[in-house]
């Protein structure tokens, strides 16, 4: 029973930041705010430029694009483990795949978030992360 609520506990954080980070990005596309470039003219220059992988987007739409799909990604995992910790208690407890790709995908979350992003998303998948490993280890040691 306790790793159900540390499992539900470590999917809490994901799904605000996923939350978040589409809110964010779909109301950026229409009224930029949160997640844009500081330099003004730096939207500018995305909206100008293409990829080099094509002509048939610009870096700007691109960009939103990527941010929505990685949105909807966390948002995917969470919900996906918050439905298996509450709804498949027994199913999500007795498989080994399940157990250990939640604590494996926040690890890759919290490198990336380390690396490449800020220190909100880094809290959130440490916390996530720490929340699945013990839920894991209980259920392993039980």
């Amino acid at each position: 029973m306790l790793t159900k609520y540390l499992y539900i506990a470590g999917c809490i954080p994901f799904l605000a930041l996923g939350i978040l980070h589409t809110v964010y990005t779909i109301t950026d596309t229409y009224k930029p705010k949160k997640l844009i470039p500081y330099k003004s003219g730096v939207m500018g220059l995305m909206k100008e430029s293409t990829l080099a992988i094509t002509k048939e987007t610009n870096v700007w739409r691109a960009w939103v694009g990527f941010n929505i799909s990685h949105g909807i990604g966390i948002l995917f995992f969470s919900v996906t483990y918050l439905y298996l910790s509450i709804s498949q208690t027994s199913f999500l407890e007795s498989s080994l795949f399940f157990m250990s790709a939640a604590p494996i995908i926040s690890l890759i979350y919290l490198v990336l978030s380390k690396k490449y992003w800020f220190s909100i998303p880094t809290i959130g998948s440490a916390i996530g992360l720490l929340c699945f490993v013990a839920g894991t280890l209980v259920q392993v040691y039980a």
